[in-house]
């Protein structure tokens, strides 16, 4: 059997989501040093690459990516995934917890839990928004920090990764705050969205806020919502 063929076979058997721990309530402390979050949000370059390699295949009833829908910026032609014309660098989009986190799998890394999220986010000076304390709507200089909803950040919805410097975090982490909102895992390693959107206001920037997709009040849109990976370093 193949690599690729015992991976598909792995998480269609383990759902590609680990089970919890019974009574576990939240992951362990994190300590600085001990992970590295990616600098980028995954595109849609790198996932329709992944979806050539291993198959856009069902787990649990929901495909990796939904390119089926209307906001995919990845499409299928002869059963070959690429990203749409000109989006090739825009964060993926449309992409299912299962599928950022197979990703992220198939890369040798994983999904980053939402406190190490967090703490990067705010880093050590306990920030409020990963560029810094605050953010003025009336500040023409603040809207390139990020890129929010409407246009005058210059883009009407995604924006490519690594498109707003000004907003790179004190650890050089781009586009944490608005762009797509990104999965990560949560309590009992059930989805939670954080970061917000170029749906969304800066009020939803902040590191704090968390989005839960279950929730009856969900901001979750799978045309905003997209992924980085992180990676163990002991």
């Amino acid at each position: 059997m193949s690599f690729t063929q015992t991976f598909i076979a792995l998480l269609l058997i383990q759902g590609a989501l680990p089970q919890p721990v019974p009574g576990q309530k939240q992951v362990a402390p994190v300590l600085q040093g001990t992970v590295r979050l990616d600098p980028y949000e995954v595109t849609n370059r790198q996932m329709a690459h992944f979806l050539n390699e291993i198959g856009n295949i069902p787990i649990r009833g929901m495909r990796l990516v939904e390119v089926g829908s209307a906001q995919s910026l990845i499409v299928v032609r002869d059963g070959v995934f690429a990203s749409r014309p000109s989006f090739a660098d825009h964060p993926a989009v449309e992409v299912t917890f299962a599928g950022a986190r197979a990703y992220c799998e198939w890369a040798g890394k994983r999904l980053p839990t939402e406190r190490e999220w967090e703490r990067i986010c705010k880093s050590d000076q306990g920030l409020k928004y990963p560029w810094g304390r605050d953010f003025n709507p009336q500040d023409p200089a603040h809207l390139l920090l990020a890129n929010l909803k409407g246009n005058a950040d210059g883009y009407d919805r995604t924006a490519p990764v690594g498109s707003f410097p000004a907003g790179r975090t004190t650890e050089g982490i781009w586009d944490l705050g608005g762009n797509v909102w990104e999965w990560t895992a949560g309590p009992n390693d059930q989805p939670i969205l954080r970061g917000g959107s170029w749906a969304n206001s800066h009020l939803y920037a902040r590191c704090a806020i968390r989005d839960d997709p279950n929730d009856s009040h969900t901001f979750f849109k799978g045309s905003s919502t997209g992924f980085r990976c992180i990676t163990d370093l002991q």
